[in-house]
């Protein structure tokens, strides 16, 4: 597999204590088990390398989608986290439903598009979207490594995808293609790979004869702080969790000028990365406040408007050096927000496969923060299987009838006989 790196952004948050702004790439299609490498731009998806060609301006919505969809995801993850650790990638869960979105009919594309937050977007314009928001972000910062890989897993010996699908995949996302007969094992060393080792298991082990295809996604930031935190200033300090417990960490210090908002109930700063094209949002709540009711109140208007009051002052920032390591399946959250129904056995993806429907959404992520930067990556896959319709009868035994106790290793009868009369 050829994947392609670049840097771009959109602007999307996800302010637990952290909001990263994360982007599109692609990968190029294979028919072998695909690595991640960087490629040249002569190895983008067709639609990507037209739409940059072209200067194909981004759709506002798409962004607009991406970010609503990840914060009400956020939240729906945080209700149930019992005060611990959340954090996802936004691109990688959204862009591998939306993938799969592309197959989708009927009420499972209704409740789909009502979850990601399409709007009245169409198939066809959310991919042209996204290719045209690749293609304006491609080497947005040379100091800033950014990479989004895709993958399509199905059985290359007995296929059931329809060959319109992978053509799309290949086409605005660059997928490329893998056997399930290799599954799981296959899957996460394609993931591992193309997040650089920070995630090596998302597939779970399963039997995946009976799976018909299963998308992949994988995301990969490392970027470098424009003005590094000073490693001799970091030093041990106490830090109050939300459940009140008082633990001691690594606090980062740094002074400087930032873009900064004090808000009504909060604080907010942004500390950029590379050549500034891309940055770090914390927002940080007032003391008193739920860490969860404040993040369910997040839109991505409110987090525009906000980010759009800022303004650049001097300033001290006290910042815990931190890895974080996230993993779940997404299923319930999903369906919480509305996405039951694309779900087996009501799920309906015909342009996937006849008779499909989504049996398993995994995510993955890990975040690293410390003096010289961050380093992330996230992975969402999306297993899809054949719906078949369970046989059902009826019988009332209501009448005389005829009646056997066997041994079933050897078939022998032991007793046989009929009933006319029950009583």
């Amino acid at each position: 597999m050829r994947t392609y790196d670049h840097q771009r952004a959109r602007l999307s948050a996800s302010c637990v204590a952290l909001a990263m702004t994360l982007a599109l790439a692609g990968c190029e299609d294979s028919t072998s088990a695909p690595e991640a490498s960087q490629a040249a731009d002569t190895n983008l998806p067709s639609a990507v390398a037209e739409a940059k060609a072209s200067g194909t301006s981004v759709d506002p919505s798409i962004v607009v989608a991406d970010n609503g969809f990840g914060l009400s995801l956020l939240t729906q993850l945080i209700q149930g986290s019992d005060g611990n650790n959340v954090a996802i990638s936004p691109v990688s869960i959204g862009l591998a439903l939306q993938i799969a979105y592309n197959g989708a009919a009927g009420a499972t594309q209704q409740t789909m598009a009502q979850t990601l937050q399409l709007g009245a977007l169409s198939t066809q314009q959310l991919n042209d979207a996204n290719a045209a928001l690749q293609a304006i972000l491609i080497d947005a910062d040379p100091a800033v490594t950014l990479s989004i890989a895709n993958s399509l897993w199905m059985h290359l010996e007995d296929n059931s995808v329809l060959p319109s699908f992978a053509h799309m995949d290949q086409t605005y996302y660059g997928a490329t293609i893998g056997d399930l007969s290799g599954a799981p094992a296959n899957v996460n060393t394609w993931i591992a790979n193309a997040t650089h080792g920070l995630i090596t298991q998302v597939l779970p082990p399963a039997n995946y004869a009976q799976i018909v295809a299963v998308l992949a996604n994988a995301v990969y930031f490392k970027a470098q702080w424009t003005n590094a935190f000073d490693p001799n200033q970091t030093a041990f300090a106490p830090f109050t969790t939300e459940k009140g417990i008082e633990i001691s960490v690594e606090m980062m210090h740094q002074t400087g000028s930032y873009p900064y908002l004090h808000g009504p109930n909060f604080q907010a700063v942004r500390i950029p990365y590379g050549n500034s094209r891309f940055s770090m949002l914390i927002v940080l709540p007032d003391p008193g406040t739920s860490l969860a009711s404040f993040v369910a109140g997040i839109t991505p208007a409110s987090l525009t408007d906000g980010v759009n009051q800022m303004r650049v002052i001097s300033g001290t920032i006290a910042l815990p050096r931190f890895t974080v390591t996230f993993g779940a399946k997404l299923n319930a959250a999903l369906t919480a927000l509305g996405m039951g129904t694309a779900f087996c056995p009501d799920g309906d993806l015909p342009g996937i496969a006849p008779l499909a429907c989504i049996a398993y959404v995994g995510h993955a992520s890990v975040v690293q923060v410390d003096e010289s930067g961050t380093v992330a990556a996230g992975s969402t896959v999306v297993s899809t299987v054949t719906a078949v319709p369970s046989p059902s009868f009826t019988m009332t035994i209501d009448y005389p009838f005829f009646y056997a106790v066997r041994d079933d290793q050897s078939g022998e009868l032991l007793f046989v006989g009929v009933l006319e009369d029950p009583t």
